[in-house]
Parts: structure tokens; sequence; C-alpha cells
């Protein structure tokens, strides 16, 4: 039978905490005391458990709660700048909310939907870093999205059983990851503190990559999930729409406006006409030059794109409470927010419903 300790432990890592850090919040407890509580050592009483909760900012439920997620996930990406606590954070924040998301989908039964199915498409290995151009295209194709731009990426994936999980607060070097609940969930990760829209779409969609694709041996993995994540956002048809097959010169303000249109970043869709030859490695490499002259390698000109966001989860739990399937306090305690602002948040939503 799963522990309390096992629990606490899983929330401090979470919170990126460590067992002294924890105990200073929780004061006055001690750090071998929080040491004895994850070994099972000791049993926290109330008082301590609501006082563990409020430094963790978790529910007390929480402790009590079974750990129904497994997580298979690939090592952080080996370029990734983050450190082991960072990860084991990220990863205990993912598990976290996947346990009350596949909760909360569990409520309906048969009825849940967006049950992902592997696309045919993406099922054959690669031999060539081009092959992943025709993955993204036969995926669009087998879920109905044309040649049209996305206009919520997070939406779509979701729609077709992918789950997005998009972390309010991640350190800084975090773009996105991926990872397998259960071993049949596809999850994707990304966050809305520090992207943009256009930067965030694309680390959606590279570690959508990274769960579809079978890259065939000598592949450089991340470059094959680079090009799938430009030809799913962009398709080749539509690239050669808007400017053509063979360019001698991109202007910054085409550059701009396709950006925005599309909502891929104006370094991406450099990249993207590049892979298609539309200009040559001369040409990129000229761009490349402007944009490090002029600080958009780190801040594209213009307002940034806002990050995009996905409210399934608070859909299913409010069409849950609506149906009376649970109860607000039960909707509280899936959200991980206070009662009362749960309560609130439904109220102001019945002011402002039509009649």
């Amino acid at each position: 039978m799963q522990s309390i300790g096992e629990r606490l432990k899983q929330a401090r890592l979470a919170a990126g905490f460590t067992q002294a850090q924890l105990a200073e919040l929780a004061k006055p407890l001690s750090k071998m005391a929080i040491s004895k509580y994850e070994n099972d050592q000791m049993t926290p009483g109330s008082e301590v458990l609501s006082r563990l909760a409020k430094a963790l900012r978790v529910k007390v439920g929480y402790f009590h709660r079974p750990i129904t997620v497994e997580l298979r996930c690939p090592e952080f990406r080996k370029h990734s700048r983050l450190g082991h606590k960072a990860q084991d954070a990220i990863s205990g924040q993912i598990a976290d909310i996947l346990e009350r998301y596949l909760a909360v989908e569990e409520v309906f039964g048969p009825e849940q939907p967006a049950v992902f199915s592997r696309p045919k498409a993406c099922r054959e290995a690669l031999h060539a870093i081009e092959d992943a151009e025709q993955r993204a295209e036969g995926l669009r194709q087998e879920w109905g999205l044309g040649d049209d731009p996305i206009a919520n990426l997070c939406e779509t994936l979701e729609d077709h059983g992918v789950k997005v999980i998009l972390l309010p607060e991640a350190p800084e070097g975090f773009d996105g990851y991926s990872c397998w609940a259960n071993g049949s969930v596809p999850v994707v990760v990304s966050t809305t503190a520090s992207l943009p829209g256009d930067r965030q779409r694309f680390s959606l969609a590279h570690e959508l990559g990274h769960l579809l694709l079978n890259p065939g041996e000598g592949l450089d993995v991340e470059r094959v999930c680079h090009r799938f994540a430009g030809a799913f956002l962009v398709p080749r048809d539509a690239v050669y729409r808007e400017v053509g097959r063979r360019r001698g010169q991109v202007s910054i303000e085409e550059l701009y406006s396709l950006k925005h249109k599309w909502r891929m970043s104006m370094a991406a869709w450099t990249f993207r006409l590049r892979d298609l030859r539309v200009i040559s490695d001369e040409q990129y490499r000229s761009l490349q030059v402007r944009f490090r002259v002029n600080g958009w390698h780190v801040r594209e000109p213009g307002k940034p794109l806002e990050p995009e966001g996905t409210e399934r989860l608070e859909r299913l739990v409010q069409r849950a409470v609506a149906e009376d399937i649970i109860s607000v306090s039960r909707a509280a305690d899936f959200l991980n927010r206070p009662l009362i602002e749960v309560r609130r948040a439904m109220d102001r939503a019945l002011e402002v419903a039509p009649a």
C-alpha cells in the first residue's frame, strides 16, 4: 500500500525543495523529521500535514491520494542546461497534473473523449531527415487539418488524445518535454512563463515528433524533430503558396507577416525556407547574421505573440459539476485550487452566462 512518505517526497521534489528547505518553510519541523516522514519511519499528524501542504502548495488530500501515473520518459535532452533538481521538479509537476487530469476523465467512464490512437502516418521508421516531411503531411491528413494554419495547437493536440501540460513556472533553459503516461497516454509539455506563443507552438510540435517518430540509426533525432515541427506547423505546399518555390531574397517584413499568420517564429521560417531549398544556404546565413546583429535571435521585432493555452481539464471539471457527478469541493481538488476560488469562479460564470 502506498505511504504518505512517498507522496511527501514527490510533492517536495515537484516544488524543487531540499528536505532542509521544506523544514524551514514548515517550522518547527527539522530536516531529520522530514527524512523520517519520507522514509516512513514516522507518520505526520494532521497539524503537521496541514503545514506541509501549505508549504508545498498542495491540498492535504494530496498526501492520501494514490499514485496512479507512471511516467515513461526519455532522458531530458542531452543538450539541456537543466540540473537534476530542476528535472525532478518538472517530472513531479507533470505527474501531479496528469493524476488529476486522468482522474477527471475516469468519472465519465467509457464516454470520455479524445482517446489517443497512434497515427498510421508515423508508424514506419525514418531513413532520412526528409522523411519527417512526409510524416508531418500524413499526420495532418489523418487529423483533417488541411494546409491551413492551426488556430490553437494545444487544443488540436488535446482533441486527438495528446495531453498538453503547460507549466505556469519553469526553470531557465526549459522549452519543452515529452513522455508517455502509463505506457499509452502521450504527453507534451511546455510553459506559459517564458516563451512567446510562436516558440511555445514550435516546442510542442517538436516534442510531438519525439513521441511519434521512429528515426532510423544514424539520424540526428533533434534535427528530425525540428524538421517535423516545421512541416507540421507550415506544410510544404503552404510554404510554396506563400513565398514561391525559389527566392533570391526574402524581406524581414515578409517574414514578420508570415510569423503572425502562421504563428511560427521568423527564425523558424528562415530554417523552413532553407530546408525546402526556397532560399540557399548563403541566403540563410545572411539572414542569421542580420538576426544576431539586431538581437532578434533573442527577441524578434514587434510585440511577442501570446502563449497558447488549453482549458480541456477545466471544461471536464465544469461538466462533471454541472452533471452532478462531482461536488464543487471535489472540483477544487481536481484543479488544485482553493475551494472558495473555484466556487467564486463558477458563480461568475453563471452570472455572465446567456439566459
